[in-house]
């Protein structure tokens, strides 16, 4: 299947990488990368391969999957032959609260 990444999800990933190269070093953030491109690679091969959120959602669809090494989950919608990545978020935020309702945390900074 084909995977489309959303403008959000493109962001999200920039800014992941960003913080990486930033506050780690360049090698963390070279290896979340590669780590993301093989996650999306999977999906796009195995699309029900995540689980549905334990919480309601307006998204009858959305499911997730962890990106190998790390707390980032990728939340994505299976579309007849489509993949479409939502977000990439790091699971330990309130993810719920930025997914369905919307509401950005302040910039947070991952461990």
């Amino acid at each position: 299947m084909r995977v489309v990444i959303s403008r959000r999800a493109e962001d999200d990933l920039a800014q992941i990488y960003s913080w990486l190269a930033t506050h780690r070093d360049p090698v963390s953030a070279e290896r979340f990368r590669v780590q993301a491109e093989q996650a999306l690679t999977q999906l796009g091969q195995h699309p029900d391969l995540g689980p549905h959120p334990g919480w309601a959602t307006r998204h009858k669809g959305l499911r997730f999957w962890v990106i190998s090494r790390s707390s980032y989950l990728i939340y994505y919608e299976s579309r007849e032959d489509v993949v479409s990545i939502e977000r990439v978020l790091d699971g330990r935020r309130d993810v719920r609260r930025v997914i369905e309702l919307r509401i950005e945390d302040p910039p947070d900074t991952p461990d």
